[in-house]
């Protein structure tokens, strides 16, 4: 499965965003690590926390790319072609902005969300030995919502939180596999009414199997 994949890729977009403040990215896998360290009051601030709430097929509808798939390595010494299938999905985000001022909040939230409605394009590299590079897009969905309340007071103030929702409608789900050409060997008689005489054996390669 290469639903992290885009998860990775949204996480390095905000580090490079961010790389030059003091606002720490959070990955989704450590969201549940994060909030237990902010009830311990050991986390500092501001930093943004990324969770995947959740994805889907896009369609029930039969897709090329499902079945068939896109020609993408011929190896020639192997005599191998690796095809790369796929199927469209969509994924379901959740981002947190984490301030100890409302103001740093709203400025932080403006400017992911400047950012991202001018340049919603991120970029994967599908492995599974294909190496091959796909563009995905952004989105922000319109509501925000103020989760400020949520967060108790601690020793060092009020710490504000801003929750928006996000999602990708171009993703796909990767998969490679590799077919080898048949090789067929067969042996050929050929019977004149006097004798029969041994002609030899046939390579019949390069025949891709029929799908």
């Amino acid at each position: 499965m290469s639903v992290f994949l885009y998860d990775d890729a949204i996480v390095q977009k905000l580090r490079t965003l961010t790389e030059k403040s003091h606002i720490y990215i959070v990955p989704p896998s450590l969201q549940f690590r994060t909030i237990a360290k902010l009830q311990e009051d050991t986390v500092e601030m501001p930093f943004i926390s990324l969770q995947r709430t959740g994805w889907g097929l896009k369609s029930e509808r039969p897709h090329s790319m499902k079945f068939h798939g896109l020609k993408a390595v011929v190896d020639e010494e192997a005599k191998t072609t690796s095809y790369l299938q796929a199927i469209p999905i969509r994924i379901n985000y959740l981002m947190d902005i984490w301030s100890k001022t409302r103001e740093e909040n709203d400025m932080i939230l403006r400017e992911l969300l400047f950012y991202f409605s001018i340049n919603p394009t991120l970029e994967v590299t599908i492995p599974y030995g294909i190496n091959q590079n796909h563009v995905f897009n952004l989105f922000f969905d319109n509501e925000v919502e103020d989760n400020s309340d949520i967060v108790e007071q601690l020793n060092h103030g009020e710490y504000f939180r801003q929750t928006i929702s996000l999602y990708t409608d171009d993703a796909y789900l990767w998969k490679s596999r590799v077919l080898k050409p048949y090789v067929l060997e067969l042996s050929l008689d050929i019977n004149d009414g006097a004798e029969t005489t041994e002609v030899g054996d046939f390579d019949v390669s390069g025949i891709e199997p029929d799908e």
